[in-house]
């Protein structure tokens, strides 16, 4: 079996300096968003089309003390992806390419030119990731640096975010190593007091391309701390399968869920403005 590529974010190393948002934006050619003060350091205030990644800056207090806790967010690349399940036109796929050393680089993808804008990935995310751009008709998101990885270029073979990162935060690699890697660094930070340290993205969602090494509670990095499709998707998959007997059925329960999450479309044009 190949070897699986993978990215694990070593929290307790973090900055927040952000070059991976900056490195991101610049080999993607995505433009800047003109942004407003909050009364927060983040910024961008979310994920969107233009920004596939940002760094959440995390108030942890502990013993009468605030500390920062910060989080690389940004498309998990789940291995059971919730927007792959719910995507009706299967313009969010799972996509693979073997690299020359024989590895593999795995990435969750949307087709823009298949993309129909119903947002329903947007509202199945349990990390509340896709950005949609109404202009573009399209679902768009850290791609792992896809088009990068795979040139076959010389310095160019790991992505733009990991190769930005000063003080050594995020590692690429073979998935396997680098959770040996991970468990060797929590025993060592559980021996220095940190006894709530461990690892995120090992077995979430049967594994996830981007891990990370938590030193608190998984909640106070503003992750799920146990991520799972919404079963009204699972649910919808089983009874629409051609296959299966209850097709009617299945078609009534679609026509629920599409009420309802096209009245969370609706929540979410308010909340957040869809771009465009």
């Amino acid at each position: 079996m190949a070897k699986e590529k993978a990215i694990l974010v070593d929290t307790t190393k973090c900055t927040a300096c952000r070059a991976c948002q900056v490195a991101c934006k610049q080999w993607n050619q995505n433009k800047a968003e003109k942004t407003t003060n909050r009364g927060s350091y983040e910024n961008p205030p979310a994920l969107s089309s233009y920004t596939w990644m940002r760094i959440l800056f995390n108030e942890y207090y502990k013993d009468g003390k605030m500390s920062w806790l910060f989080t690389k967010h940004q498309c998990m690349h789940c291995e059971d992806a919730a927007c792959v399940e719910v995507c009706p036109p299967n313009a969010t796929t799972h996509r693979e390419f073997k690299l020359g050393d024989g590895s593999v680089l795995k990435s969750v993808a949307t087709d823009a030119d298949k993309c129909i804008g119903c947002n329903y990935c947007r509202v199945a995310c349990p990390f509340d990731v896709p950005g949609y751009n109404q202009q573009k008709k399209g679902i768009y998101r850290c791609t792992m640096c896809f088009d990068r990885v795979t040139g076959g270029v010389k310095g160019y073979d790991i992505p733009a975010c990991v190769k930005a990162c000063a003080p050594g935060t995020l590692s690429f690699g073979d998935r396997a190593e680098l959770i040996l890697k991970a468990e060797k660094r929590v025993a060592q930070l559980k021996s220095d007091g940190y006894e709530n340290a461990h690892i995120y993205g090992q077995s979430e969602l049967d594994g996830l391309r981007y891990m990370y090494i938590l030193t608190a509670e998984t909640s106070a990095y503003s992750l799920p701390g146990d991520p799972s499709i919404p079963i009204g998707v699972t649910a919808w998959k089983a009874l629409t399968n051609p296959y299966g007997a209850f097709a009617a059925g299945g078609l009534l329960l679609a026509l629920i869920i599409n009420g309802v999450i096209n009245a969370r479309n609706r929540g979410l044009e308010e909340e957040h403005k869809l771009e465009e």
